[in-house]
């Protein structure tokens, strides 16, 4: 069996979960991709287009354990998580995009806090497929603004930010974990998305969109 979350991330579940189920991203938009090979985003960041078709690539130096689902014990200390994800388009003009909210679990008290804007390196991110990666970027700019002791951050993926061939809209279906006629998860994402972030009071975090399991099998 799975469980959809760690309790204390049961909120960040709900919206996941909410969102897609209740339709409140757009599925509407035109089909678009970058090319294989870096290069700059619009709003900033650089694509990971030359990396295309990689297995287990990742901007930033993250131990194995970053490839796992996370544990249902985190360790303590300051932990990035995700909130929502999915795929956006604002207007018909918009050519549509990847979002992810991010969230920084309070840390105890007098514990290191993280710099608001990661001191200039950005978040890194990975979608990869059974084929490898299909998208990614690194250097994507992060503002963390803090809400009931939560800090919270909103980074965008567009189209260039995506490998040939593939598109916002179906690497977004992709996302979630597989669910059945009674919502009861079934299994692990089709395509891992990973995030990662490197500050320099608090170190390299990341966090991914895999299930955790609940028990052996």
């Amino acid at each position: 069996m799975l469980q959809a979350t760690v309790p204390w991330l049961a909120v960040a579940a709900v919206v996941v979960y909410g969102v897609w189920g209740q339709g409140l991203l757009s599925w509407g938009g035109a089909a678009g991709s970058g090319p294989a090979r870096a290069v700059a985003l619009p709003g900033g960041g650089v694509s990971a287009g030359r990396h295309c078709g990689a297995r287990g690539y990742h901007h930033f130096p993250l131990p194995a354990s970053a490839s796992l689902p996370r544990p249902a014990e985190p360790p303590p200390g300051p932990q990035l998580v995700l909130g929502s994800y999915g795929y956006e388009r604002l207007s018909r003009r918009d050519p549509g995009r990847l979002t992810v909210s991010l969230l920084l679990a309070p840390a105890p008290k007098g514990s290191p806090e993280m710099s608001r804007t990661l001191a200039g390196e950005g978040a890194a991110v990975e979608i990869e497929g059974p084929d490898g990666l299909v998208g990614g970027a690194h250097a994507l700019p992060v503002t963390w603004t803090s809400s009931a002791g939560v800090r919270r951050a909103e980074l965008s993926l567009p189209p260039e930010a995506l490998c040939p061939g593939q598109d916002a809209r179906t690497v977004a279906g992709k996302l979630p974990a597989p669910v059945d006629s009674s919502n009861t998860l079934t299994g692990q994402p089709p395509y891992t998305l990973t995030v990662s972030v490197r500050d320099r009071h608090l170190g390299l975090l990341s966090a991914n969109n895999l299930v955790p399991l609940d028990g052996p099998g």
